[in-house]
């Protein structure tokens, strides 16, 4: 009896304690389950990243390149120069794998610089992110801010571009590639580095680039992104002053000169016979004023060979130096290797030489490559960038590296003074009547020149045309400024690229 009443008694607890727990459980989850549901939903966290301001790009006199405006109610970057600064600012994008392992302060949401100015500078651009962490109900409207950390502004990039020079440069390059249907350059750097104006052209309103974005008064020839990255002739996103590799003609007469002087192959008093054309086996190798008017010149000094730009006379100092030595002296000037400007996408360009055409082409270099070289035809390439630090750095002995932003150290080419002289008598020559760059005579005396015109594929292509234009700003040489202009298929470099370099020369005798 005993056993029976400890069982029901124990049975009768177990029941009554379950019962207590259903109970319990109906209680919380019906009676007070909506209790429970509004303060589950009173408190939801949530997290949310600040985007800071980014940076403002300016020209040297604080004349905005890239800004911040308020379109349709929000914060928007804005480029008023449109395809005038395009070359230099770039444009923005949705970031991919490799922009956001370079840069972990960048969400997969912003916008990132993907070209020039705007993603060489973009970690400083940037600024720092903030975030802000809400109290919110499950609709997703905030009813309490628990902590907040404010995002930075980006940093603002002054830069040493001279916003109205920009603008004329483009304007001059746009109007003449308009009458010939082609593509150009120009570079306009002080000997010291710092780069006044740069261009490539065809161009593009960046704005384009910008959701919804505000477009520019200068918005050029293209209405969307589509018809913009989808335009494989033009090619106006490709960069041609620092990633386009060009034979530079005759502009890279200025390195053998130079080499030859400082080697003493050649002096002031040295001259060679223009025999119109040299013949070598097969092979001939003419002078242009023989080719284009069936007329020599007679005996040619250095000077003279400048200021005409002989052929002859350039073949004979080729061989006189040795492929060897020419290589070497191209590349004390910076060809054939990048210019370390802060600018990204920079090309190399290429210097040929005997080694890479046996292991390469395999082939020997004979007579005939150096003679090409030394007129800047052959493998040789150089960008416009390029060949406007090789020209100040021929006429000053300093060479500086171009910077967009700031200033770079210049070493010192430990080159003789009396032979960089006679180089700058031959290029003021080049620049007055009896020279070859004739749209630039009314100038002589004040500037110093060099034309080129690069031969390109087949002979009904039309050359690439070069000048390269030293403006003397003052005694202290590192404050001349080197004006260089490509036209791609442009024909004659004196022809058709220094109308536009008389434009800008114009401009940089009045600043």
């Amino acid at each position: 009896m005993e056993k029976e009443n400890i069982y029901y008694w124990t049975k009768t607890a177990l029941i009554l304690v379950m019962a207590i727990g259903l109970a319990r459980v109906l209680f919380l989850t019906t009676v007070m389950g909506g209790h429970f549901e509004d303060l589950a939903d009173g408190n939801m966290i949530r997290k949310d990243r600040l985007e800071p301001i980014r940076g403002v790009i300016s020209d040297k006199s604080g004349k905005p390149l890239a800004m911040n405006i308020d379109y349709q109610g929000r914060t928007q970057r804005f480029y008023p120069g449109g395809e005038v600064v395009a070359s230099i600012v770039g444009y923005l994008g949705k970031p991919d794998i490799s922009d956001l392992k370079d840069c972990p302060k960048c969400s997969g949401e912003m916008l990132m610089g993907k070209t020039g100015l705007e993603k060489q500078y973009q970690v400083e651009l940037l600024g720092q992110p903030g975030e802000v962490m809400v109290q919110e109900t499950a609709n997703g409207q905030s009813k309490v801010e628990i902590a907040k950390v404010d995002s930075l502004p980006g940093q603002n990039i002054t830069t040493n571009i001279d916003l109205e020079l920009q603008k004329l440069a483009f304007l001059a390059l746009k109007n003449k590639l308009t009458e010939i249907g082609k593509s150009g350059a120009v570079v306009v750097t002080r000997v010291s580095g710092e780069v006044l104006a740069l261009i490539s052209e065809p161009s593009f309103d960046p704005n384009l680039f910008i959701p919804g974005g505000k477009r520019s008064d200068f918005g050029g020839d293209f209405k969307d992104v589509e018809s913009l990255i989808t335009e494989t002739d033009q090619k106006p996103l490709y960069h041609r002053a620092v990633s386009g590799n060009f034979a530079p003609g005759s502009v890279f007469k200025l390195v053998p000169a130079i080499a030859a002087l400082e080697e003493g192959k050649i002096s002031k008093e040295s001259s060679i016979l223009d025999t119109g054309e040299i013949n070598v086996g097969e092979y001939r190798f003419g002078n242009w004023y023989l080719d284009k008017y069936g007329r020599t010149e007679g005996q040619v000094n250095i000077i003279k060979a400048l200021s005409r730009s002989n052929d002859i006379f350039f073949y004979k100092i080729g061989e006189a130096l040795g492929a060897d030595s020419l290589v070497a002296w191209s590349q004390k000037f910076g060809l054939g290797e990048k210019t370390g400007i802060d600018f990204p996408g920079e090309s190399s360009g290429f210097v040929p030489t005997p080694y890479w055409r046996e292991k390469v082409l395999g082939e020997k270099w004979y007579l005939g490559n150096t003679y090409h070289m030394a007129i800047g035809q052959g493998e040789l390439t150089a960008s416009p960038l390029q060949i406007n630090r090789m020209t100040a750095e021929v006429v000053s002995g300093q060479s500086c590296g171009p910077r967009l932003v700031g200033k770079a150290e210049c070493l010192d080419l430990q080159m003789n003074p009396l032979n960089i002289a006679l180089i700058l008598e031959g290029m003021k020559q080049a620049c007055s009547p009896g020279g070859t760059a004739f749209p630039l005579f009314e100038y002589a005396g004040k500037i110093y020149c060099k034309t080129g015109t690069a031969q390109k594929g087949a002979e009904e292509t039309l050359s690439n045309a070069w000048i390269s234009v030293v403006v003397p700003k003052g005694a202290d040489v590192k404050e001349w400024i080197v004006v260089t202009v490509l036209l791609e298929e442009g024909g004659e470099g004196s022809a058709v690229a220094g109308p536009i370099a008389a434009e800008i020369v114009l401009y940089l005798l009045k600043m």
